[in-house]
């Protein structure tokens, strides 16, 4: 029973509005970037090009991002409430440029601030991204059926085209 309510807790807030998800992770990732900042040492090795590579990374993904909300006007909404399929644009590409966007921007927030242990906030963000993408995924598959099916068929890709 304690494994069911915990796995609730889990999906949900996977499948939160993403907003909600926005004002706990970023918070948290920024907290603990001041707090390496003041108590670290150990940084991502070839500095300064480590930075500059994370800095690359984090605009990367807010234009990406970007991208992705200027075709999908319901991008923030829970994936229950979306009541359009978009295919164009950046979506013609790739199923989830949203989330492609926000991993790149936090692997780039913690590459530019370049202390090693915020990688782990940082990875651990994007494995959560990765997972409410595929349980958006099921959430589509069941609301748009044939037409997500098709659309699945025609952008195989989640996430980087040729690859994931």
């Amino acid at each position: 029973m304690m494994r069911n309510k915990k796995e609730n807790i889990f999906n949900r807030y996977l499948l939160a509005k993403p907003t909600i998800r926005m004002v706990i992770e970023w918070p948290m990732l920024i907290v603990l970037g001041i707090i390496a900042n003041i108590f670290s040492q150990s940084t991502i090795p070839f500095y300064p090009f480590s930075n500059i590579f994370g800095f690359v990374l984090l605009i990367m993904g807010i234009i990406i991002h970007g991208f992705s909300h200027k075709i999908h006007k319901q991008a923030h909404y829970q994936s229950d409430k979306i009541e359009k399929l978009i295919t164009e644009g950046i979506y013609s590409k790739i199923r989830h440029p949203g989330y492609l966007g926000l991993m790149l921007m936090y692997l780039g927030v913690a590459f530019t601030w370049g202390f090693t242990w915020i990688l782990i906030p940082a990875v651990l963000f994007v494995i959560l991204s990765i997972l409410t993408a595929l349980k958006e995924e099921d959430i589509m598959k069941e609301k748009f059926s044939k037409e997500y099916e098709e659309y699945v068929k025609q952008v195989p890709w989640r996430f980087i085209p040729n690859l994931f």
